[in-house]
């Protein structure tokens, strides 16, 4: 039998009975031992308990940690949408302004000289005022005759450039000139501003000369 155990076994001499009865030291030996399993047990679920909050806040922490990072990505990301949108508008601006500027030059070039004058004459009839004493109004030669419903008596003048008119009278006199307002405009798109900023960029060109050129160009 020896031959196929592994280890033996050695009892505690005090704890053997004596004649088949176990004395009061054994009994306070035993009672000892159970009290110590017990505190051992209490011990080890105290731990257990313990390790099981540090590991509930440590999950706690990387539960946060993750949302701060997904949260910063997530403002990065629409940082980088915001650039790449404000890109693409601007090229977007860029495009249209060029287009606009185009279509601007081949109106005024399509645009004849007689609707540029007449253009003119009608930014005088609605600045000058009414019932003018002695009022002239003057055209370059080549853009002899007045427009019909021209109010005034007419004369050429050589010095004025085509596009260009001007009425005398004895209260004051009164100018308009279709080239100066087109440049003005062609000007005013050249360096309008981007969408964000709102300054009058167009204040030279006036809603009356611009309603103006459109009629020529119509």
């Amino acid at each position: 039998m020896k031959a196929f155990c592994a280890a033996r076994m050695s009892t505690d001499p005090r704890l053997l009975p004596s004649h088949g009865v176990l004395h009061a030291s054994t009994r306070e030996m035993t009672a000892d031992a159970q009290l110590l399993a017990e505190r051992i047990v209490e011990q080890g679920r105290a731990e257990a308990a313990q390790l099981l909050a540090e590991a509930q806040v440590q999950a706690r922490h990387a539960v946060q940690a993750a949302e701060t990072r997904v949260l910063e990505q997530g403002v990065q990301l629409q940082q980088g949408m915001e650039a790449a949108m404000a890109d693409l508008l601007e090229q977007a601006q860029d495009i249209v302004l060029r287009l606009a500027a185009e279509l601007y030059d081949r109106l005024m070039l399509e645009t004849a000289p007689q609707e540029k004058i007449a253009a003119a004459c009608r930014r005088l009839l609605r600045e000058a005022p009414p019932k003018l004493v002695n009022a002239v109004l003057r055209l370059h030669p080549g853009d002899m005759p007045a427009p019909d419903g021209t109010p005034w008596p007419c004369k050429a003048d050589p010095e004025l450039a085509p596009g260009c008119c001007r009425l005398e009278a004895d209260s004051g006199e009164w100018r308009a000139d279709f080239n100066a307002a087109a440049a003005s405009l062609r000007q005013a798109l050249a360096v309008l501003p981007p969408p964000a900023a709102e300054p009058d960029m167009m204040s030279d060109a006036t809603p009356d000369a611009m309603a103006d050129i459109a009629t020529a160009a119509s």
